[in-house]
């Protein structure tokens, strides 16, 4: 096989053009949680005392301390997203601990970390027993304690590092391994069936590179493989093994474009064709495994003819060439040596997922905070349509320009004033005043009529009204407690941990202040509605009526004078000494006189009326204005003042969300230039 070209840092997207910056896509059902810390996977460092460490034998002289060359920019890089991920995104513990890690690996030289990883059926420990093994070199314990490294075990996480001499700890294991020391990498065995998906994540970000077994049947339709994909296929080393025998239908080739079509749908499209097609090798490492130990029992045995060796030798090498374990040897080594400083390209592949995420978080808070302004938007809605049909509904609103509608304001104003222009035809008449010889009774009949029948089926109308208006109040004050406490507490999980830590939407003032709000408010009752009634009614009881009785009283004792004088007059100039005409003619002018005396008193009656009209048409025309002024403010200050506080006070906070969204989109996109 020929020799692989030196593979750089830049991150090599299988299914995508590296232009295009990754961003892994969430995946339903994955518990974002870690069991295992994520240190756990990187290098010893003084900060971090329970972290894996090289398992050598305390034989072994010390490893010294080596910071890792040019790791100050990466480094630099790393605390900014790390600042990130803590102060802006309100603390991300996933993400900000795998930054971290990445910090306290790049503070000390190591060597190559090879992480492999595949479900049980794929078998990835036999391929490990199988890459590690040196029939010609290993003795019975080295290779018994490679193949029996996970016997009467469940270890999660298992290192296998180089060392001079043989040492075994619960969850790791120091060999002499001839490939362990030509391609100066250590191997992490990752169970994913085992190890939760977080830490699975954490342990493939950390590696240097992965080796992916997978089964030729499923490949990589396996649940515990697709989570990892959106990461693998942005990994620089990434060799996909293929272990086991392919059934008799199935070809490498096809295997090899099953495979491609797989990880094309990561992509999210299938739509662009040209795509890179992924390094995949194809070993059976149960023959191997069969074939080494074959190999090792025919060497061993004390009582083996030559012949018997020749033939082991002969058997040995027939099945581990059809394993093909030798050329995954091969490619491995040299695609593991193509990169100088792998610490540091794990740094900065480690950055670019961490700031993918960061973008990510941007934008799926940005979907939030865009659900937010709809749900603030539809509680405006709700606000505005339930005035609208409370105004529509009001007698206040009732009436057409140019008619009369019966139970509206002007309608029922006619009726009363009607009914009291037949009073005044009637036993308020003028003559009924005179054959009374009391005008008393105007001011006690007309102000009991106006005061038990003026506006009386409006009044019921309103009453009904402000029942309907407290079920308005009540069902809109609901419906903002439910608008907050749903902002402020999501019933879906958010991307980002910080969601869970602190709504951004959420404020103790605003809730405070709505509190305050809402007991300030007084229930609502019909005296809110009812009281231009009550004024105007009171105006003209207290003040139009009694005029009109002072004006009848005038009217009436008018009358009566102009009467006496007339009758007077007309007999003293009949008699003597003035005798200046006769009886006959004093009792015509006494008879005149009385009669435009009753004229003189009906006129004067009939303008007072007149004036009372004129009180009445002034008050009443101002009463329909009055219930529509005191309806509007009813609704503001008691239906719609908590709705629209409430979405004046989310719109606040929407607005400051959305400005720190910027400034930190703005932010991200500037680390996101400065990357290689």
């Amino acid at each position: 096989m020929p020799p692989r070209a030196p593979i750089r840092c830049s991150p090599r997207t299988l299914l995508a053009p590296s232009s295009t910056p990754f961003r892994p896509k969430t995946l339903p059902g994955i518990s974002y949680r870690l069991r295992r810390p994520f240190a756990s996977t990187t290098p010893a460092t003084p900060s971090s005392p329970s972290v894996l460490r090289p398992a050598t034998s305390p034989d072994d002289p010390p490893v010294p301390t080596v910071t890792v060359n040019g790791a100050e920019s990466v480094a630099t890089e790393l605390e900014n997203i790390k600042g990130l991920l803590d102060k802006e995104l309100g603390g991300d513990p996933i993400w900000a601990e795998r930054v971290q890690s990445a910090l306290d690996d790049l503070s000390l030289q190591r060597r190559g970390r090879l992480a492999v990883i595949g479900d049980q059926a794929a078998s990835p420990r036999e391929i490990v027993s199988a890459l590690l093994q040196d029939p010609l070199v290993d003795d019975a314990a080295t290779r018994r304690a490679i193949v029996d490294r996970h016997q009467d075990a469940n270890i999660e996480i298992f290192n296998l590092s180089l060392g001079a001499r043989l040492h075994r700890e619960p969850e790791s294991l120091a060999v002499s391994s001839s490939w362990l020391q030509n391609s100066a990498y250590d191997i992490l065995e990752i169970d994913v069936n085992r190890l939760d998906p977080e830490s699975t994540i954490s342990s493939v970000l950390s590696a240097d590179a992965v080796v992916l077994s997978i089964d030729p049947i499923r490949l990589t339709s396996v649940p515990e493989i697709q989570r990892l994909l959106p990461f693998l296929l942005n990994h620089e080393l990434v060799e996909f093994v293929v272990n086991g025998p392919l059934p008799s239908s199935v070809t490498q080739a096809s295997v090899v474009t099953q495979l491609t079509e797989q990880l094309r749908e990561v992509g999210g499209t299938q739509a662009t064709r040209d795509r890179t097609t992924p390094s995949v090798s194809f070993v059976q490492a149960d023959k191997a495994l069969n074939a080494l130990e074959f190999l090792a029992k025919g060497l061993e045995l004390t009582s083996a003819t030559p012949a018997m060796k020749t033939t082991a030798f002969e058997s040995f090498q027939k099945d581990y060439l059809q394993s093909h374990i030798g050329p995954l040897q091969q490619t491995l080594y040299q695609t593991l040596r193509a990169i100088p400083k792998p610490q540091l390209c794990t740094a900065q592949r480690l950055a670019k997922f961490a700031l993918s995420h960061i973008e990510d978080a941007i934008l799926q808070e940005r979907d939030v905070v865009r659900q937010a302004a709809l749900t603030v938007t539809e509680l405006r809605r709700t606000a505005d349509s339930y005035a609208i049909r409370a105004r529509h509904l009001s007698v206040t609103t009732k009436g057409i320009d140019g008619a009369v509608v019966e139970g509206e304001v002007k309608y029922e104003m006619e009726r009363i004033k009607s009914q009291i222009e037949s009073s005044f035809q009637d036993n308020l008449s003028w003559l009924g005043l005179l054959g009374r010889l009391k005008v008393d009774d105007v001011a006690l009949e007309l102000g009991g009529f106006v005061g038990s029948r003026f506006a009386l089926d409006l009044e019921r109308q309103i009453v009904f009204e402000t029942g309907q208006l407290s079920q308005l109040q009540q069902s809109l004050s609901s419906s903002s407690d439910e608008t907050l406490r749903q902002l402020a507490h999501p019933s879906r999980q958010r991307y980002i941990a910080a969601a869970t830590r602190g709504n951004p939407l959420s404020s103790p003032l605003l809730a405070n202040y709505l509190s305050t709000l809402s007991l300030s408010i007084p229930t609502l009752t019909p005296a809110h509605l009812l009281s231009p009634i009550l004024t105007r009614r009171n105006q003209l009881i207290s003040q139009s009526i009694p005029r009109l009785q002072i004006s009848a009283q005038r009217s009436l004792l008018t009358t009566y004078s102009t009467t006496i004088l007339g009758v007077t007059g007309s007999w003293i100039g009949s008699v003597a000494p003035l005798e200046l005409f006769s009886t006959s003619t004093a009792g015509g002018l006494g008879v005149l006189s009385v009669v435009a005396s009753l004229a003189l008193g009906q006129t004067l009656w009939a303008r007072a009326q007149k004036r009372f009209w004129k009180d009445w048409d002034r008050i009443t025309g101002m009463l329909k204005g009055d219930l529509e002024t005191k309806f509007d403010t009813t609704l503001k200050t008691h239906i719609l003042a908590k709705p629209l506080a409430t979405a004046e006070g989310l719109e606040r906070l929407i607005t400051k969300r959305q400005d720190r969204l910027d400034d930190l989109q703005k932010r991200a996109t500037e680390l996101r230039s400065r990357q290689p």
